[in-house]
């Protein structure tokens, strides 16, 4: 239970609404009571009184009858202000719950999230944080206003018997808290396994989402719709097992709730008989034995479901607790050399047991310089931008942005030193005005139109390209010009250092050079450094300077046209196919 208790302290942020909804489910709980209660004595008493003119002369039917309808507008009324408070307050707990956790899954960053699958995550933001409404709305609320109305109850009986008083208190104890316990053990592995279900089918799917076309194309849509069908069908027998429990509970609580009204209703014929206890007053002894039963009947469901609640509390708990690979200093910094960027004696590799990424890479750029790295896939080209973004530490060596080791950095001015478009590219449901400010939030039209003309996406998007509606990732746009929305956002972004990787994928020769001339013209007017990383050398005697990296080596670096006119040169050999 341990876990839950960062959980519950998030209640204090809502604590209003979390005693408000406990307040009005109380009183909703007492109206409740007290209407059968007094309904008993009422309609007992009443037939008593008519036996005799007399007796039927002088009863008095109103003030009962006020308190009976006043008990019924209150359970009305209180079980409306009830719904209305405790889902309030449920629901102001899960999004603060949601924002609580992404705040601590985001420092993590890729180098501790890449031990997560995406779906996984997912499914502990949305299903693993849905759990936990039971923990206020069914486990936490229920229990205490349970103990409070348990506790008024028999004391009230025990005001008219005492030997009553201790059997009520039996049996409230035993479907109070035997029952819960009971169903908890039972419940709890299902409810576990449950958890672990729900993950596997949301994996299952949202793979099969994501891979949709290419499981068509190669035939492979039925075998993974198998495997989630086969995922499915063991939710199902874990909810019908579930169900099972949750009906045998809820008769065991019938049958310890009938058991002690008829072992009530027996002692009580017993106290009447002795003039101990008037007749009508057993009647309404015996209702409010039946109504108090009411207070304790939600507890064995919401404890058969803790399991869940615990299992989604630790899955939670496991991320919020993960300390981050990569710690940024609060202490801001001025680069001395805004736009250098210098990599000396770089080896990394993302595994201790993994092939090196990178091996003894020694490069330093200048401010202003524009850069070609070229290479084939798996180069190390991708892992020079992680490692100088900070999502990854080098294994040796050390990286430098602007004269400063980038483990200096602040992770805001780290952010703001740099421009990058990566790979894959990452466009988000939203105009694509929305898209293009994420790099740039007070950007204005005039800013962003010119940044789409210098990428010629200002024609293709119809009159009003900043208001288009690119779809989920970008749907709705072809692949070349999904890269070009990127690289309008990077351009966009006032960065000392653009980084690009291949920016031009997907376009044809012609709109490469005119895109990418553009580019070049854009960075030496701004001064701005510029890396690109690519397998086309279209464009490459742009350029001031190309790296060419092999197995994570850089096994050459000069001027396009001293590496051209060089003999055995490894860029006059790729020049040249």
């Amino acid at each position: 239970m341990q876990v839950l208790v960062p959980f519950i302290r998030l209640m204090r942020a809502h604590l209003g609404w979390v005693l408000l909804g406990m307040v009005a489910g109380l009183l909703t709980l007492l109206a409740s009571i007290g209407l059968l209660t007094l309904s008993g004595w009422f309609i007992s008493a009443t037939a008593l009184a008519g036996v005799t003119l007399a007796g039927a002369q002088a009863f008095n039917y109103f003030t009962p009858g006020a308190g009976v309808r006043g008990f019924a507008i209150l359970r009305t009324a209180g079980r409306y202000a009830e719904r209305i408070t405790t889902h309030e307050a449920t629901f102001r707990l899960l999004a603060q719950l949601r924002v609580w956790f992404y705040r601590r899954l985001e420092p993590l960053g890729p180098a501790r999230l890449q031990r997560y699958r995406s779906a996984d995550l997912l499914n502990r933001l949305v299903a693993d944080v849905d759990a936990l409404d039971n923990l206020y709305l069914r486990v936490l609320a229920p229990t205490l206003i349970a103990a409070l109305v348990g506790v008024a109850g028999t004391a009230f009986i025990a005001f008219f018997s005492l030997p009553m008083a201790v059997i009520v208190l039996l049996a409230l104890v035993l479907a109070g808290v035997g029952l819960p316990w009971l169903s908890h053990r039972a419940g709890r592995r299902l409810g576990e396994r449950q958890i672990e279900l729900t993950r596997q089918l949301r994996i299952e799917l949202t793979g099969l989402v994501q891979g949709l076309a290419d499981l068509a194309i190669y035939g492979g849509v039925e075998r993974v719709v198998a495997q989630a069908a086969q995922v499915e069908r063991r939710l199902y027998s874990v909810q019908r097992r579930m169900a099972l429990i949750s009906g045998a509970t809820a008769g065991l609580m019938t049958l310890i709730s009938g058991v002690c009204a008829v072992l009530v209703l027996m002692l009580g014929v017993l106290l009447v008989q002795a003039a101990q206890l008037a007749p009508a007053q057993l009647a309404m002894l015996v209702l409010c034995v039946l109504a108090l039963f009411e207070a304790v009947a939600p507890l064995p469901l919401a404890y058969q479901y803790l399991g869940k609640t615990l299992k989604a509390a630790e899955r939670l708990t496991e991320i919020a607790n993960a300390e981050p690979d990569i710690v940024y200093p609060d202490t801001p910094l001025t680069a001395p050399e805004p736009g250098r960027l210098t990599f000396e004696a770089v080896s990394f590799r993302y595994t201790d047991e993994g092939p090196w990424a990178l091996t003894a890479f020694d490069v330093d750029v200048a401010p202003g310089e524009s850069i070609l790295v070229l290479g084939h896939t798996g180069s190390g080209k991708s892992t020079l931008l992680n490692l100088l973004a900070r999502f990854h530490t080098p294994t040796q060596g050390r990286v430098l942005l602007g004269g400063l080791p980038v483990d200096q950095y602040p992770e805001s001015q780290l952010r703001a030193h740099l421009a990058t478009l990566s790979q894959p590219v990452e466009l988000f449901a939203g105009s694509l005005a929305d898209n293009l400010r994420i790099a740039a939030p007070e950007a204005s039209d005039a800013a962003m139109l010119d940044v789409l003309k210098q990428v010629e996406l200002e024609q293709d998007l119809g009159e009003a390209p900043l208001a288009y509606a690119v779809g989920e990732s970008g749907s709705r746009l072809s692949g070349g010009q999904r890269k070009r929305v990127a690289l309008a956002r990077a351009l966009l972004c006032e960065a000392p250092v653009l980084w690009l990787d291949e920016p031009t994928e997907g376009l044809d020769a012609e709109t490469e050079r005119r895109v990418m001339g553009r580019v070049l013209e854009h960075c030496s007017g701004s001064g701005q450094t510029l890396v690109m990383i690519s397998h086309h050398l279209q464009m490459a005697d742009q350029f001031d300077r190309v790296l060419v990296l092999d197995a994570g080596r850089l096994v050459e670096q000069g001027a396009p046209k001293e590496l051209a006119a060089r003999s055995g040169s490894r860029f006059a050999e790729l020049n040249q196919l």
